[in-house]
């Protein structure tokens, strides 16, 4: 496996599960996010994405987004930015990162920072983003280059994938979805058409590193055909 995507789901229910405040649960599931890195890296993984926080969750309320943002912001300066470091971790950020506070941008640029020079596992921690926002952005984008060159000719997928926030990084072979619903909930729509895709039960929080152990072996047992006749 390359590149593993996770769909964070569940961390509200878990707190209120446990006569929690929602948030409690956010907080819990933001350090499930560093054990999952971390096995990852050591499961030498590409690149590792988090669905973390779509278009779709604008929705809320201004007190629980703003409170997901500032535990986001806090995660990664105290737990991610040392990680960066210490594993030398590429980051990404991709969604409309202009509807993000300043202190969360703040934070995002700290990081981004700290691990621009490293060459290890990448990093794709997807927040405010939507998978039909994106692709609106980068074949709009890729329009506007072609006018601006003159260039009439047909559009292919590859000139589009150019302009996608995932350039250059593998699609990936597996997303994983926690929570117990069973959909992508706009998330890579374009990248994932020949992902396995894994549900469970399991809420976001009560992830641990065997978990993740656990999916690189079963995934070592399928035979990926691609639209091609199996062998």
């Amino acid at each position: 496996m390359r590149h593993l995507a996770i769909i964070i789901d569940g961390n509200g229910r878990w707190a209120v599960s446990r006569g929690l405040e929602r948030l409690s649960g956010h907080a819990e599931g933001a350090r499930a996010v560093a054990r999952a890195i971390e096995a990852a890296d050591e499961m030498r993984l590409e690149c590792i994405s988090f669905y973390a926080f779509s278009t779709e969750n604008f929705k809320r309320g201004p007190q629980e987004t703003l409170g997901i943002f500032a535990i986001l912001a806090g995660f990664l300066e105290e737990t991610l930015l040392p990680l960066v470091k210490e594993r030398n971790l590429r980051l990404r950020f991709i969604g409309d990162l202009e509807r993000l506070t300043p202190e969360l941008l703040t934070s995002i640029s700290r990081v981004n920072v700290a691990g621009l020079n490293n060459r290890g596992m990448t990093v794709v921690i997807a927040v405010g983003y939507g998978g039909r926002d994106e692709i609106a952005k980068a074949f709009n984008l890729l329009m506007e280059q072609k006018l601006l060159n003159s260039d009439f000719s047909h559009i292919t997928f590859d000139d589009i994938a150019r302009y996608l926030y995932t350039a250059n990084l593998p699609d990936p072979d597996v997303v994983w979805r926690f929570g117990g619903h069973r959909r992508l909930s706009n998330f890579l729509p374009l990248q994932t058409v020949y992902s396995e895709l894994f549900f469970t039960q399991k809420l976001w929080p009560d992830f641990q590193k065997e978990d993740l152990y656990k999916l690189c072996a079963e995934y070592k047992t399928i035979k990926r055909n691609f639209g091609d006749i199996p062998k």
